[in-house]
């Protein structure tokens, strides 16, 4: 069995025509792993639920949505990551969104997650939606869905209240919504989060501002409207650690001058030290944003995309092409659904053309009772076995790894 290694050459991220691409965002913690696990319908070893952000650069993840649809989720790290700096983010996203851009490979949407418990919207939270907002740009935001999660760890009225603000605050969700983004609420469950998901089903593809600026433009990193964003973060971080630099050598001065005890000269030679490291890392930060695309796609690792069955895997197979060819070999069933309206996913044989082949609608078993209804699904009795029950045994099957190329 191959090594992940030995098969990049041999394994392309070929999208099809009909494929949908989404990209799931939000800060470390704010449950993207997880929701990304509940939408293929089987854990995928990724999700982290230490202090420490699991998602290490940008992974993808596919699942069939139909014979003639593939679902691929892209995972993003949050800025604040425990493990990786926030221009190294940006670089990640950066590197990923602007070669498939240029391999006119487009999104068909994103979600962007966060997590209900936080009781105020703290610094790392803003910067990350600051951020996010430039990254996708006003016109892209008619393709982005905001959603909440973690609603079972609060009560009812604090999550209601929470999420009000939100919506109420124009630098928060206000101005994205105002703009043409959807808000939605993530139960913590499948089914809620292909609801979600199925939003993008019929959307027209859509292209980021970063994209249009990495890409068209030609600008470097630092140049992006995101990129001028998490700068100006940098520049406050620099600004604070100069006046805190400027304090603490002023008392060295004067612990000197009264000659106080070597301990105390000792305690603010170390804290000198200690922010003159940090005013350093910030300003090496702010130079790895002075990169150009193809500067990114050298320095970047190639991200994963993984299939049903291939989760904890390092084996790597090739992805479905143009037909049904070797399906199974690629770790499902072939003709899973011979015919799409067969599936049970296509209602009364209506599609909705927006200018794509569509992929058929998801259809939920019922709606919950209230919006933060967390009461489960009713238990299957006596009846056919649905899609869901097909898609969940066929999941099971061979692992299949792909990863993206020249």
């Amino acid at each position: 069995m191959s090594t992940i290694n030995e098969s990049q050459d041999a394994t392309k991220f070929k999208p099809r025509s009909t494929d949908i691409i989404v990209a799931v965002m939000g800060m470390t913690g704010s449950g993207k792993s997880t929701f990304i696990s509940h939408c293929v319908g089987e854990d995928l070893g990724i999700v982290g639920h230490g202090l420490q952000g699991y998602t290490q650069g940008v992974g993808c993840y596919v699942f069939p949505l139909s014979e003639s649809v593939n679902v691929y989720l892209v995972d993003t790290p949050g800025f604040d990551d425990t493990n990786l700096t926030d221009s190294e983010v940006l670089r990640a996203i950066g590197a990923w969104m602007g070669e498939t851009y240029s391999k006119d490979i487009k999104l068909n949407g994103i979600i962007y997650l966060h997590r209900i418990t936080d009781p105020r919207m703290v610094g790392s939270a803003k910067k990350n939606l600051f951020i996010f907002k430039k990254l996708c740009g006003q016109d892209a935001l008619k393709n982005v869905t905001l959603a909440t999660t973690m609603l079972e760890a609060v009560p009812q009225s604090d999550g209601e209240r929470r999420e009000q603000e939100l919506l109420e605050t124009k630098d928060f969700w206000g101005y994205m919504r105002s703009n043409g983004a959807k808000v939605e609420r993530h139960y913590n469950n499948r089914k809620s989060a292909m609801q979600i998901l199925s939003k993008f089903f019929t959307e027209e593809q859509v292209v980021t501002a970063m994209q249009e600026e990495l890409v068209n433009g030609g600008k470097e990193l630092l140049d992006t409207q995101a990129g001028m964003e998490l700068n100006s973060e940098y520049r406050k971080m620099e600004e604070k650690l100069r006046r805190e630099l400027q304090s603490t050598v002023e008392e060295l001065r004067e612990a000197q001058k009264k000659k106080e005890g070597e301990n105390a000269v000792t305690i603010l030679e170390e804290c000198r030290k200690q922010v003159d490291d940090k005013l350093a890392h910030i300003l090496q930060e702010r130079d790895e944003l002075k990169v150009t695309l193809a500067e990114m796609i050298a320095a970047s690792t190639i991200p994963l995309v993984c299939a049903p069955g291939s989760y904890g895997n390092n084996s790597a197979r090739r992805p479905s092409g143009t037909d049904n060819t070797g399906q199974a070999e690629a770790g499902r069933p072939a003709n899973l659904y011979p015919d799409a309206r067969a599936s049970g996913m296509w209602k009364d044989g209506k599609v909705r053309y927006r200018g794509r082949s569509p992929a058929p609608p998801y259809q939920p078993d019922a709606k919950p009772s209230s919006r933060f209804d967390r009461s489960p699904a009713p238990t299957d009795t006596g009846r056919a076995p649905r899609k869901r029950d097909l898609l969940k045994a066929m999941l099971g099957r061979g692992p299949r790894l792909v990863v993206p190329g020249q």
